[in-house]
């Protein structure tokens, strides 16, 4: 389980980095561009009959993790918000009922929360 959480992340993430970026900075750069989609960019994109239930997810989210939530929100690596939503409606549910469950499992597993440990360690490694 916990190799799923981590490969979810990184599959979330782009995986185009800028070559000058360090393989640490590269590393930081597709974590925090994960966490991103998964959260604050999945919530952009969910229908509106699905956006009410994965924003209550998704504070309990940012609550449990708040550190790496302040993180991402300041990181040069995080995306913009806009986002153009070119799919259907019936995909948007899916995976927006998908990143809930996601988002719920990392809250309330161990494997979960170690994962989000490992984040938070590699996003402040580094940091003076």
């Amino acid at each position: 389980m916990k190799t799923y959480f981590t490969l979810m992340l990184v599959l979330l993430s782009h995986t185009v980095t800028a070559a000058s970026l360090s393989e640490q900075e590269q590393q930081k750069s597709r974590i925090v561009k994960g966490i991103y989609q998964l959260t604050d960019g999945a919530l952009a994109l969910c229908p509106k009959e699905n956006s009410v239930a994965f924003n209550e997810t998704l504070t309990l989210f940012k609550k449990r993790f708040p550190d790496v939530m302040q993180l991402v929100k300041n990181s040069p690596y995080r995306p913009a918000d806009k986002q153009v939503n070119t799919e259907s409606t019936s995909a948007l549910t899916q995976q927006c009922v998908f990143k809930q469950r996601m988002l719920n499992n990392m809250i309330v597993t161990e494997e979960g929360k170690q994962t989000m440990t490992k984040a938070l360690q590699t996003l402040t490694s580094g940091v003076n």
